[in-house]
């Protein structure tokens, strides 16, 4: 009789060992530093003027110096084309590879923006026009063009740009903008 006593008080305790063995295994463990992740990680603002610019620079290849040229032309009454728009110039020693072109034409209503160019030194970029519509008051009609590019070559100190429209019929002044975006490279023999 006492083996069996011994025997129905050992069963419990056996069972209450295999529950808290397995009890203790299902708690996960604490994430390692290594696998922390962050959470409500505050925005960083960067307040710069023009003057003073955010240095940026192509870590991948450190030659690339960034670059980008704004500049707005029109159409004078009686003219079809704006006449050549001075984009950028290209500072001595540099050479200048273009990525990106984009024109946006605000025209009179009932006329059109039919084409519009880049030049360089050595070649010419014309881009595709595409309408876009008409402003809410109807006093204008937009046209946009844009696309990658990769050109690289002699392009002049200053490169320009022409817009054309379907009419000579009245001035429109500050109706093209072109916006051009690249990456100056050095280059020695670049110099005048």
């Amino acid at each position: 009789m006492k083996n069996r006593n011994i025997i129905l008080t050992t069963i419990p305790l056996v069972l209450a060992f295999f529950a808290l063995s397995s009890a203790t295994q299902a708690v996960p463990s604490p994430p390692s530093p290594t696998n922390v992740n962050v959470v409500n990680t505050p925005n960083v603002n960067v307040v710069n003027t023009t003057a003073s610019p955010v240095p940026v620079r192509d870590v991948d290849n450190p030659a690339r110096q960034p670059f980008q040229a704004e500049a707005v032309g029109g159409f004078a009454d009686g003219a079809s084309t704006t006449g050549d728009i001075t984009i950028g110039a290209v500072p001595a020693g540099k050479r200048l590879v273009i990525e990106y072109v984009s024109v946006f034409g605000t025209m009179l209503p009932g006329q059109k923006m039919i084409r519009a160019s880049i030049q360089t030194e050595d070649v010419s970029i014309y881009l595709r026009i595409s309408p876009q519509g008409s402003n809410a008051g109807g006093s204008r009609d937009y046209f946009i063009a844009s696309g990658d590019w990769h050109v690289t070559g002699k392009v002049r100190p200053s490169f320009r740009g022409t817009g054309e429209r379907d009419s000579f019929a009245g001035a429109n002044p500050d109706s093209v903008t072109f916006t051009i975006s690249g990456y100056l490279v050095d280059c020695p023999e670049c110099v005048p």
